[in-house]
C-alpha cells in the first residue's frame, strides 16, 4: 500500500470512506504475507524486502479494469519491464488475467493504492479514480502508486530503511525516503535502483540503468521579461533597469491549489561573463501587472558588466533562461 505525503506528514482520509473495503483489502494483504513470510536481502543499491512469492515462469498478466489509469498503468509496467530483472508485465484479457486492477469501489479519490502481494490466485490492485484537477488523484500520483502496487504483486514489501519506490508513504515529488524534486515537479524515474535489485533477486536478471531524468517538469516555466533598458541615476554607478513583466506559467490545476510565493524577478549583474544561476541574486516582488514595465535599482562598477533578469514564478521556479544586456559603465569626466 503507497500512502501520500502532504510536507512531512501523513494524509488522514475523510471518516467513513469505504472502511469494509480496507479490511478486505488488508485481510488480503495479510494472508499472502503470511503464506509466504517475509526476508530482507541484501541489495546492490541498499536493502529491499522480499514480502511474497515470485510469479512461476516471470510473466504476470493483467487487465485494467480502471480505464481512465491507462497513462499511468502503462508507465509503471514500462518501467517494472525494462527494469532488467526477467519478469515482464503483459496485458491480457479479463478471463486471462493473472492480476486485475480496479478502482476502489464506491469511492472517487482517495490517498490510498493497495495490492495483494506476490503470487496468489487472486491478485488485485485498487487504485482510485483519476482526477487531474486533485493534487492526489492525478495522473502522476496514479503513476507512481501504480509502479508501487505493481512493486506488491512482484512480491516486495516496503521499504523503510533508504530511497525506494516501496517506501509506503510518498507524495508527488517522489517516496519519503528519496531526495524530493522541485515543487513544479514529479519523480518521473518511479522506480529506483533498490526497487530494480529486489525484482532481479526474486526472477534474475541484471539491472538495467534507467533512461530519462529522474525528475520532469509538470508545466513549462514563464518567459523571461523583456525590453531591458538600464539608465543612470543622479547617484554615481547606480542605475535603473527596467523591465516588461511575462504572463505567468500555465500551472495544471492540481498545483493552482498549492501556490506558496508571491510571483516575483531576480536581477543580477557579472563583470566576467552573463549571470547564469539566479539563486546567487535577491528576490524581489513585482509591482506591475502583466505586461507593465517594473523598475528596479542596481549598483554597476566601472567597467563592464552583463545584467541578467529572470522571472520567478509562484512555486520559486525561475526563467529557464534570463533577459540579458550588456552595460558598459564609464568614470565621470575629469576624473
Amino acid at each position: 500500500m503507497l500512502r501520500p505525503s502532504s510536507g512531512g506528514g501523513r494524509l488522514i482520509p475523510a471518516p467513513g470512506e469505504a472502511d469494509l473495503m480496507w479490511m478486505r483489502t488488508k485481510l488480503l494483504l495479510a494472508a499472502a504475507c503470511l503464506a509466504t513470510g517475509s526476508a530482507f536481502l541484501p541489495g546492490a543499491a541498499g536493502s529491499y524486502v522480499a514480502a511474497g512469492k515470485p510469479w512461476p515462469g516471470g510473466v504476470v498478466r493483467y487487465y485494467d479494469a480502471a480505464p481512465d489509469q491507462g497513462w499511468a498503468v502503462k508507465q509503471a509496467v514500462a518501467a517494472w519491464n525494462s527494469s532488467g530483472a526477467r519478469v515482464r508485465l503483459v496485458a491480457a484479457a479479463p478471463s486471462e488475467a493473472d492480476v486485475r486492477i480496479e478502482h476502489f469501489p464506491r469511492v472517487t479519490c482517495t490517498i490510498n493504492a493497495e495490492a495483494t502481494v506476490g503470487y496468489t490466485s487472486a491478485a488485485r490492485i485498487w487504485i482510485f479514480r483519476r482526477n487531474d484537477s486533485s493534487p492526489y488523484c492525478n495522473r502522476y500520483m496514479a503513476a507512481q502508486a501504480l509502479a508501487h502496487e505493481f512493486g506488491h504483486v512482484l512480491g516486495l514489501g516496503h521499504e523503510t530503511r533508504g530511497c525506494s519506490a516501496m517506501n509506503p508513504v510518498g507524495s508527488l515529488q517522489g517516496p519519503q525516503l528519496c531526495a524530493k524534486a522541485h515543487a513544479w515537479q514529479w519523480r518521473c524515474a518511479v522506480l529506483t535502483s533498490d526497487d530494480v535489485a529486489g525484482a532481479v533477486a526474486l526472477y534474475g536478471g541484471t539491472a538495467r540503468a534507467q533512461r530519462g531524468p529522474e525528475d520532469c517538469d509538470l508545466y513549462r516555466s514563464e518567459a523571461a521579461p523583456r525590453r531591458v533598458a538600464v539608465t543612470p541615476t543622479t547617484t554615481p554607478n547606480l542605475f535603473i533597469v527596467a523591465f516588461t513583466r511575462p504572463s505567468p506559467a500555465h500551472v495544471p490545476a492540481f498545483l493552482a491549489s498549492q501556490r506558496r510565493l508571491e510571483e516575483s524577478f531576480v536581477v543580477g549583474s557579472s563583470t566576467t561573463s552573463c549571470p547564469t544561476v539566479p539563486y546567487a541574486f535577491a528576490r524581489e516582488t513585482w509591482e506591475a501587472a502583466v505586461g507593465a514595465t517594473q523598475q528596479t535599482r542596481l549598483l554597476l562598477p566601472t567597467g563592464t558588466s552583463c545584467i541578467g533578469v529572470w522571472s520567478v514564478d509562484s512555486f520559486g521556479r525561475p526563467s529557464d533562461r534570463p533577459a540579458v544586456l550588456s552595460v558598459r559603465v564609464v568614470p565621470p569626466a575629469g576624473r
